[in-house]
């Protein structure tokens, strides 16, 4: 019923898919443990990062087969919890912790009793949707000037698919465009920040970061009304015209009425994070760690992140193509151009034919 396997530098017994029977309908029944092996990226990134942090207490909340949460502890030597509702995942969790020789603290609760019962250094919110029903006691639980891990798998609404669920779940708008994945990750991000200012806590983004399909956040929280109030004057919202492409945002309480410099009205996408989405020396420190731990795809990710430019909002190259009607240049001469002309400019990990600049797009932009 598990086979094992090899992830990072840990051993693992993960379910074997179709041996588990069908169901009713003939389809194949699903493993009573939940282990996804497209989230290798995910977790080797944590792995990462928590061994950046140093000696630090993990919870891993949602830990189904334990796969993060083993790998924490055996590959980032900390202190790990770790808990899920199904009985089974749990006995499969003691399973691994012995045939890595590691550790860990086990329980069998639902997830925001098990929060409200405990504290932690570090909070990681990894569920099948949206983190949304997770996230008041995940801050509730996180130390002081502790961390959050959070995962949002639920990207139709926040980029725009279903903008009534997104409105729902986050209380905001969102924005179905080109550059819809960074709205979704901003949007995201601003909803912890909203969240956290209810307990009179500030954040501060370390990392985010948009990988298949899945957004993931690593956020600092920091006490006091101050840093809560500090947070909030971050938010915003983007305005975007798809006649042109133009857009434009704005750090505000309320949304403007807003018409493009071509005579259309805009798109309003928000409330939304308009701060940075990264720390570079937390990054430089979390690459050197993904290194130790030889993964290369943690090392390609974060350091096209570290190299991106802080501008919001990255244009797609062949949407404006299309727009100006014209063959797409090479990215690099296209990036190469712009250094020429003395504006910051770098490709993006949101998109392989993007790119972030402060050019304005009306200039026009790429091709002077």
């Amino acid at each position: 019923m598990f086979r094992e396997i090899t992830e990072g530098k840990t051993r693992l017994l993960v379910p074997e898919k179709g041996t588990f029977g069908q169901t009713e309908k003939g389809r194949e029944q699903r493993p009573p443990v939940f282990y996804n092996p497209r989230m290798k990226l995910n977790r080797d990134v944590c792995c990462s990062f928590v061994r950046a942090l140093g000696n630090i207490t993990f919870a891993d909340v949602l830990a189904g087969s334990g796969a993060k949460g083993i790998r924490v502890a055996n590959e980032a030597g900390c202190t790990v919890f770790l808990n899920d509702a199904n009985e089974y995942a749990v006995e499969l969790i003691k399973k691994n912790a012995k045939l890595n020789r590691v550790k860990v603290d086990v329980f069998n609760e639902d997830a925001n009793l098990f929060l409200l019962k405990h504290g932690f250094d570090f909070v990681d919110i990894d569920p099948f949707g949206t983190p949304v029903p997770f996230l008041d006691n995940s801050i509730l639980a996180a130390s002081k000037n502790g961390y959050l891990g959070i995962t949002a798998t639920d990207t139709a609404p926040l980029c725009g698919v279903y903008p009534k669920a997104c409105f729902r779940k986050y209380g905001a708008k969102p924005l179905r465009s080109e550059f819809c994945h960074e709205v979704g990750l901003r949007i995201l991000l601003g909803y912890v920040a909203r969240t956290a200012a209810k307990y009179e806590r500030g954040i501060k983004c370390l990392l985010g970061h948009s990988t298949e399909h899945y957004l993931r956040l690593y956020v600092k929280l920091s006490p006091g009304k101050k840093n809560a109030d500090s947070s909030l004057s971050e938010m915003g919202y983007v305005y975007y015209c798809r006649a042109c492409l133009n857009r434009e945002y704005r750090k505000e309480t309320l949304p403007t009425k807003l018409m493009c410099s071509c005579g259309n009205p805009y798109e309003i996408a928000g409330p939304l994070w308009l701060g940075k989405i990264k720390d570079s020396a937390v990054l430089k420190t979390v690459l050197k760690e993904s290194l130790y731990l030889e993964s290369k795809s943690v090392y390609e990710l974060l350091t096209k992140i570290l190299e991106e430019i802080d501008a919001p909002f990255y244009y797609d190259v062949h949407k404006v193509c299309k727009l100006l009607k014209v063959n797409s240049p090479a990215l690099d001469d296209i990036v190469n151009a712009l250094l020429g002309q003395g504006y910051k400019v770098s490709r993006t990990h949101f998109c392989p034919t993007g790119i972030k600049t402060d050019q304005p797009l009306n200039l026009p932009l790429f091709f002077r």
